[in-house]
C-alpha cells in the first residue's frame, strides 16, 4: 500500500539522492510560516516544528531548534537540520526529501515551501516516516531481538480499534529503550486457537522518549496503514496522535481468560512502564518538555491548516491579498473543524489548488488514513 497522493517524486528522489548525489549535500531547507487563524503566532508555528522533529527521533537538545532556525523575514525561515539531533541515517533521509521539494515549481518561484506543507509531508507519508525513524522493513527482523525473551499477552476481548480479535503482546524487561509493543490484528477465536493475525501495529520507544509506530501486513512486510477490514488504527500519524504520549490504558472491560494477565493486571503494569518511562523522559533534560501534554496539538494545527487552510493562511500563502482571494474562492464551499473551531471558515486543499498560482509542492492526501486505493 502506497501514498501515492503526494507530489510525484518526493520519494523517488529520496531514493535517488543516495545513489546519485555529486553536490556538496545542503541540509537546509527555507519554509514559511504563513497564519491559520488571526491570533495565530510564530511560538504556536515554532511549537509545532519542535515536536514534529521529536516525533521523528530527533534528540533537541537545549536551544539547538533556536540555533537551527535562522529567520529571514516574519515568516521566512531556514532550518539546518543537522543542528537538531538525527542521526545520521535520518538526516540523510531528510536530506534526500528537501533536495526533492527544492526542485518543485513552488519552491523554485517562492524559494521556500509552507511549514505546514513540509510537516504535512514528514508525518504524514508513511514511507518518509518509516525512512526518518527507521523502521525495520520485515517484523522478523525486529523480533529477532526478541526471540529468547516471552512476552505478557493480553487478548482483547473489547476493542474500540479492532474489527474482529485483537491480541496485545508486550515485552517490557530491561531498559525503555528495550521495550516493545505489538498488537495482533486478525480473525477466528483466541480461545479454540484459531486466531490468525493477519495485520501487526508496533510500537516501541525511540532514544529520544518519543513512541516510534511502524505497521506491518500478515508476512510481516512493512505497509503504509493497517488494513481498513481489520483495524482503525489508520497510518502511524493516527497513532501519533491518539497515543499522543502514551502507552494506552484500557478504554473498555475485557473478559478475563485464564492463563493470561487480568485486565486489572493489565492496567497496574501501563501505569508502572508509564512512570518509567516518565522518568525515563525526565532525565534527558532536552528541548521537548514532555509535561506540557497538548503541545503535541500544534503539530496537528500544522498539518490540518494546511490541508484545511483559511482564506487568511491561502492569501499570504498564494501572496494574494485578501479581498482579491475572496473573489477567488466566492463560489468555494467552505467548512469548520470538528476540533480547531477557532479556525473558523476553511476550505478542503483539494478543493481550490487548481487556482493556485503555483504546483503546490505537497498536494492533500489523508495525514492519519490510508489509501483507499
Amino acid at each position: 500500500m502506497k501514498d501515492i497522493v503526494l507530489y510525484i517524486g518526493i520519494i523517488t528522489g529520496l531514493f535517488a539522492f543516495s545513489c546519485k548525489n555529486e553536490k556538496p549535500v545542503d541540509e537546509t531547507i527555507n519554509l514559511e510560516f504563513t497564519k491559520q487563524y488571526e491570533i495565530d503566532n510564530w511560538e504556536n508555528a515554532r511549537t509545532g516544528l519542535l515536536w514534529t522533529l521529536s516525533f521523528l527521533g530527533a534528540e533537541l537538545k537545549k536551544d539547538s531548534l533556536d540555533h537551527a532556525i535562522l529567520r529571514r523575514d516574519s515568516t521566512k525561515f531556514n532550518l539546518d537540520l543537522s543542528k537538531v539531533g538525527f542521526s545520521p541515517k535520518a538526516l540523510n533521509a531528510l536530506v534526500g526529501i528537501m533536495d526533492s521539494l527544492k526542485h518543485t515549481q513552488e519552491y523554485t518561484i517562492k524559494n521556500s515551501i509552507d511549514l505546514g506543507a513540509f510537516v504535512s509531508l514528514l508525518i504524514g507519508s508513511s514511507e518518509l516516516y518509516y525512512k526518518i525513524t527507521d523502521a525495520e522493513s520485515d517484523l522478523s527482523i525486529k523480533l529477532k531481538m526478541y526471540k529468547d525473551k516471552e512476552p505478557i499477552i493480553f487478548p482483547v476481548t473489547n476493542s474500540l480499534i479492532s474489527k474482529h480479535t485483537r491480541v496485545l503482546k508486550l515485552y517490557t524487561k530491561g531498559q525503555v529503550a528495550d521495550w516493545l509493543f505489538i498488537a495482533e490484528e486478525g480473525e477466528g477465536n483466541f480461545l479454540n486457537r484459531t486466531f490468525k493475525a493477519k495485520g501487526f501495529e508496533v510500537f516501541d520507544i525511540m532514544a529520544n522518549g518519543q513512541l516510534r509506530f511502524s505497521i506491518y501486513d500478515q508476512n510481516g512486510k512493512l505497509i503504509s496503514a493497517s488494513p481498513k477490514d481489520l483495524s482503525e488504527a489508520g497510518k502511524p500519524a493516527k497513532c501519533l496522535w491518539c497515543h499522543e504520549l502514551y502507552i494506552q490504558p484500557l478504554y473498555t472491560t475485557n473478559d478475563s481468560i485464564s492463563g493470561f494477565i487480568s485486565q486489572e493486571s493489565f492496567q497496574e503494569l501501563v501505569k508502572e512502564l508509564m512512570f518509567k518511562l516518565s522518568l525515563y523522559r525526565k532525565n534527558l533534560k532536552g528541548e521537548i518538555d514532555f509535561s506540557k501534554t497538548q503541545d503535541h496539538s500544534f503539530v496537528e494545527r500544522l498539518y490540518i491548516g494546511y490541508m484545511e487552510p483559511s482564506l487568511i493562511k491561502l492569501s499570504k500563502e498564494w501572496n494574494i491579498p485578501l479581498p482579491k482571494l475572496k473573489e477567488i474562492l466566492k463560489n468555494k464551499r467552505t467548512h469548520q473543524h470538528a476540533e480547531f473551531t477557532f479556525f473558523g471558515d476553511i476550505y478542503f486543499r483539494d478543493s481550490v489548488n487548481n487556482l493556485a498560482p503555483f504546483i503546490p509542492s505537497v498536494m492533500p492526501f489523508d495525514i492519519r488514513e490510508g489509501s483507499k486505493k
